[in-house]
């Protein structure tokens, strides 16, 4: 899908969800957190990148804090889980269309997990689903649009 096209309709979904957002174009293609906290001027755990994993068969989005790594001892408690695993990156392209670190935060067609520290966040930045963009969206709105559940699965990066 061309990625014009991609941002119009995320950008209608979030209009349409009267969301508070805003889709930052970006010179070039952001690869880690760390790189989108130093362009953004924002903290490491204000950058919420999305991941997808597979539960027992079924795909859905994980959204974590870019200071923290999923805990998979404690996402298979959470979701009552025989085995969790990371998608590999042609399986993600296939599900959402976006690279592994262009991944959307929105991704209509699948369950979201949120992790519970990433409500601190007044804001969350992440992916758009297309290379050279960024999203940036009230943590209760990107809730209420995934309609999320919040679990705590993650540990925190020293």
């Amino acid at each position: 899908m061309n990625h014009d096209i991609k941002l119009e309709q995320l950008d209608a979904l979030l209009k349409n969800g009267n969301a508070d957002y805003s889709i930052l174009k970006n010179e070039t293609t952001i690869t880690s957190a760390a790189q989108g906290a130093a362009m953004y001027g924002i903290s490491l755990s204000e950058t919420t990148p999305t991941l997808i994993i597979k539960k027992d068969g079924e795909y859905m989005a994980a959204i974590i804090c870019g200071n923290s790594r999923i805990s998979f001892k404690k996402l298979k408690e959470a979701l009552n889980a025989k085995e969790v695993n990371l998608a590999d990156p042609e399986t993600v392209f296939n599900i959402t269309g976006a690279r592994i670190g262009e991944v959307s935060l929105i991704n209509p067609e699948l369950k979201t997990i949120i992790d519970s520290n990433v409500l601190k966040n007044k804001a969350c930045y992440g992916g758009c689903g297309t290379p050279k963009a960024t999203l940036r969206i009230a943590t209760n709105d990107l809730i209420k649009i995934t309609n999320a559940q919040i679990l705590d699965f993650v540990d925190i990066k020293s």
